[in-house]
């Protein structure tokens, strides 16, 4: 299977090291220092119980470069929400009449933000969690946990049939198909919005947060103002969902930050719009209270392009 890895950060070159390592044909799509060091040193894998260091990658800024060995099978969306438009515009040359492409971005919007620039190719969506982030140029750190992505099964598709069966033979990388992908979505927004707004408000890891039970009561009151605008948005969650989200952060590592608060710390561009100011939007659209979620959009605003705010 011929695998082309459309941004190759923490999810991006953590889920491509490891299906490369089983023997898929796997190429990166990367940028910068980051480009330079997967080409000279290849790419390595912090993690505490399975560590990778792949020597040689096929690794380019230009997907017309990736094409000379053809189309893609499949291809993996992982840029962050602010790239999208710019990424989905560039991958024409690897795209062919069978490829398909498996989104696996943060929100709710992804599928149709990339399907607005990639013509008839099918667009898949998809989920994953997993922590892992560039530690530094050609280095990727995970700190271990959750590795598990959820995607759109599509009927039977055959590619993604292929896609689910190597991720199997993976090693720290599952793979799960589902019919109701618009439910897995917003379930892991739901996590994600109100996880990203705690770690980035409080600079704080996941331990300490649900250490205190003041900022505990945050990520609860977060967790439950994101269920409610799903239910408001017709797509109502099942119950007791509250308290399984904050079952799963507790069996997170207790250092674990999401990967909007590690951008915060380094200056970089946030997620925010599309996380707790998606939860602010459609609370506002269908009158659903979520203070929590609008005062993480209004305090975290000022620093969503990366600028520290004064």
């Amino acid at each position: 299977m011929r695998i082309v890895i459309m941004g190759s950060g923490g999810v991006g070159a953590y889920v491509g090291a490891r299906l490369q390592a089983t023997g898929e044909d796997v190429a990166f799509i990367a940028r910068g220092a980051h480009l330079k060091a997967l080409q000279t040193e290849g790419l390595r894998l912090e993690h505490p119980q399975h560590p990778l260091h792949l020597p040689q990658v096929q690794v380019s800024a230009d997907a017309a470069e990736l094409a000379r060995r053809g189309p893609a099978d499949l291809v993996v969306f992982a840029v962050k929400l602010g790239d999208t438009e710019s990424a989905a515009s560039a991958l024409g040359p690897v795209l062919g009449p069978q490829t398909r492409i498996l989104t696996l971005q943060n929100g709710i919007d992804s599928v149709e933000l990339i399907q607005a620039h990639v013509g008839t190719t099918a667009v898949r969506g998809g989920v994953i969690y997993v922590s892992a982030v560039i530690d530094r140029p050609g280095v990727i750190r995970s700190p271990g946990g959750l590795h598990v992505i959820v995607a759109d099964a599509a009927g039977g598709d055959p590619t993604m049939a292929v896609f689910f069966a190597a991720c199997g033979r993976a090693t720290a990388l599952q793979a799960k198909p589902t019919d109701d992908i618009r439910s897995v979505l917003w379930e892991k927004f739901i996590a994600l919005s109100s996880l990203s707004a705690t770690t980035s408000l409080l600079r704080a890891p996941m331990g300490a947060i649900l250490g205190h039970p003041e900022t505990r009561a945050l990520q609860r009151q977060l967790i439950e103002e994101a269920v409610a605008v799903a239910g408001a948005a017709g797509v109502p969650q099942r119950a007791g969902l509250v308290d399984e989200v904050m079952a799963k952060l507790a069996n997170m590592p207790a250092s674990f930050r999401s990967s909007m608060s590690e951008d915060l710390a380094r200056g970089k561009a946030l997620e925010l719009q599309w996380l707790s100011g998606r939860v602010h939007a459609l609370g506002q659209q269908l009158g659903v209270p979520t203070p929590a979620h609008s005062t993480a959009w209004r305090a975290l605003l000022l620093y969503s392009d990366g600028s520290t705010g004064f």
